[in-house]
């Protein structure tokens, strides 16, 4: 009896060494980059750049400015939320249970408060975009009693000068809005589906993109591309709003199939300023249990493409679970995935 005991004990030490050795194996042959920093950091409901090496840090009640990549604290604002930075880089605005606050990072305080809705006890995800311009403001929070509305807000007066509703039975709320970078078209995604087109100067819908949700947005820096991220990810031609390519993904082995919404929060994308690399995950948020293959907790590991077709060129180690956010910096030499509770910092390559 006791041989057997060893026996086994021998055994399943042994497969834990196998996986580990495989897993490791697997890691490598991946080729998969580390980040050069990983702040962990708590609370996070979105993240900015408002400078080349200065990120925004939004939480729920305090934002932070933090040096890239050292993580050095430059400020702390007493207010959070979900975040958008004009295009001057000196003004942010953060949405929080219905308001907006207008904080003027030069002169460290308040300028303003938007109220776009009744104000709510719970933390509904808001969406905030300024125009390229700086003269607008879009908001849009994903609140059942808002139905699917965009607010367009004057910067400068503070007023709302319009509020545009989708027509379609197919959305509930806006999830995610963006501008395009000739300030013409706002973009609008929905959930439980759906993607549209306004413009900006008639105030009203274009025409509907494409039946799937999606829960962000990127424009290439000329305009001709719109990246809308999902569980397929997708590229227009932004001349004819046709599809160029899509991006797909092996689905992971779940108890139940996972409707098209669930990997909105997760499955986002970023261009670089130069145009040239697309960010996105590399695959499909993992199940939340360990494998034998995978070295450490499941990741969702991301990819650096080429924009104009897709390709994959560099895969980065990713986040724990699932990432939250991609951004590149403002001179393209950063890219960072915002998490749940951390950061990672990636230098960005040719």
């Amino acid at each position: 009896m006791r041989r057997i005991r060893w026996l086994l004990g021998v055994i399943g030490l042994g497969l834990v060494l196998i996986s580990v050795l495989v897993g490791g194996a697997m890691f490598w042959f991946r080729g998969e980059t580390q980040p050069i920093a990983v702040w962990e950091i708590g609370d996070i409901r979105s993240a900015a750049f408002s400078g080349n090496d200065q990120l925004v840090v939004a939480g729920s009640d305090q934002t932070t400015i933090r040096h890239v990549p050292n993580n050095q604290i430059l400020k702390i604002i007493p207010t959070g939320g979900y975040l958008a930075v004009h295009p001057n880089r000196t003004l942010i605005a953060l949405g929080r249970q219905g308001q907006v606050v207008l904080y003027d990072l030069e002169r460290d305080e308040r300028i303003a408060t938007l109220d776009c809705w009744p104000s709510d006890r719970s933390i509904y995800p808001m969406s905030l975009a300024f125009s390229p311009d700086g003269l607008l403001l879009a908001v849009s929070e994903a609140h059942h009693s808002r139905g699917p509305e965009v607010q367009l807000w004057h910067v400068e007066s503070r007023l709302q000068v319009d509020t545009i509703r989708i027509d379609d039975n197919e959305a509930s709320v806006i999830q995610t809005v963006a501008f395009s970078p000739d300030g013409g078209y706002l973009v609008a995604g929905a959930v439980p589906r759906g993607v549209w087109l306004i413009d900006v100067a008639q105030r009203g819908v274009e025409q509907k993109i494409q039946p799937h949700p999606t829960g962000s947005i990127a424009f290439s820096p000329d305009g001709s591309r719109l990246i809308l991220g999902g569980k397929t990810i997708r590229s227009y031609d932004t001349s004819t709003w046709n599809l160029v390519y899509e991006l797909t993904f092996p689905d992971p082995v779940r108890d139940c199939p996972a409707p098209e919404e669930f990997f909105l929060s997760s499955m986002h994308v970023a261009v670089s300023p130069d145009g040239r690399w697309l960010a996105t995950p590399d695959r499909l948020p993992p199940s939340d249990s360990f494998s034998w293959f995978e070295p450490g907790p499941p990741r969702q590991t991301i990819a650096v493409r080429r924009l104009t077709d897709g390709q994959r060129r560099h895969i980065l180690s990713g986040s724990p679970i699932r990432l939250h956010q991609l951004h590149f910096s403002p001179d393209g030499q950063w890219l960072i995935d915002v998490g749940l509770s951390a950061i990672r910092v990636w230098p960005v390559a040719d």
